[in-house]
């Protein structure tokens, strides 16, 4: 269940670069789910609320990219971080962006420790993950939460599952809305900015301590790859730094 809906959380950015090729229906989806992130990212409302009515979407769109990057062959697990990785520092030159930059590079790191740690176990290398994936159906959202309540008879593991998966679709939702509204220019309000910079600091920690629960994440190994050993070396650091951002007083407010 938990490869079915595996978290990579900048798989709609890749997706978005891919665009122009992308053929109907999966271009239609796309770029209807790209208008519906931009009315929400300009919007004068609270974001919590019209997010979470986006789950859904962002999550059955997921499932549908993984398997046509599987099937285009463009899908590398351990080289997607390192690519992404330098437009999303770009993000921290935008002044109006810096904080929820910071903020989605803690998130990705997060996110990059999970994928890793999964790599790692040996069963979801590039190649066994390409395998896997092609023989899997097309699940919607709601598919999943269904299997899930019959699959783990546990009801609070089931919950975490279901609030891990959430907090990945969030990360992935934020970190599309901050490379939009960078690169064309958007006119998000400080308000929108701020509520998405909560929101993904709040994400990433409860993705990163879900993690660690549902035992995907380990103890640190001495083997590890440049990017990964920046990854953790700044983990702790970074957590005490979020924390010290003042998003608590913004979150009494919001």
């Amino acid at each position: 269940m938990l490869a079915t809906a595996k978290n990579y959380d900048i798989i709609c950015l890749q997706m978005r670069a891919y665009l122009p090729h992308l053929e109907s229906p999966l271009k239609k989806e796309l770029g209807k789910l790209l208008t519906e992130i931009k009315d929400i990212i300009t919007t004068s409302k609270k974001v919590k609320p019209l997010l979470d009515s986006m789950l859904p979407r962002v999550f059955n769109f997921r499932i549908k990219a993984i398997k046509w990057l599987v099937e285009e062959g463009e899908l590398n697990l351990s080289g997607m971080m390192d690519e992404i990785y330098p437009q999303l520092e770009d993000l921290r030159q935008n002044p109006k962006l810096e904080i929820l930059a910071e903020n989605i590079l803690f998130a990705v790191r997060c996110n990059y420790r999970v994928v890793k740690a999964l790599i790692g176990s040996g069963d979801f290398s590039d190649e066994n993950f390409a395998s896997n994936t092609a023989e899997l159906p097309t699940i919607t959202y709601g598919q999943f939460l269904a299997t899930l309540a019959y699959s783990v008879p546990d009801d609070e593991a089931a919950q975490k599952i279901v609030d891990w998966v959430n907090a990945s679709l969030y990360i992935e939702f934020i970190i599309l809305s901050a490379v939009i509204i960078n690169d064309e220019k958007l006119k998000a309000s400080e308000k929108v900015i701020n509520e998405l910079s909560f929101l993904i600091s709040d994400a990433a920690q409860e993705y990163s301590a879900i993690a660690f629960e549902l035992g995907l994440l380990k103890p640190r190994s001495e083997n590890n790859t440049s990017f990964s050993e920046q990854v953790d070396k700044s983990f702790i650091k970074e957590q005490k730094y979020l924390a010290d951002l003042g998003l608590n007083d913004f979150a009494e407010n919001f």
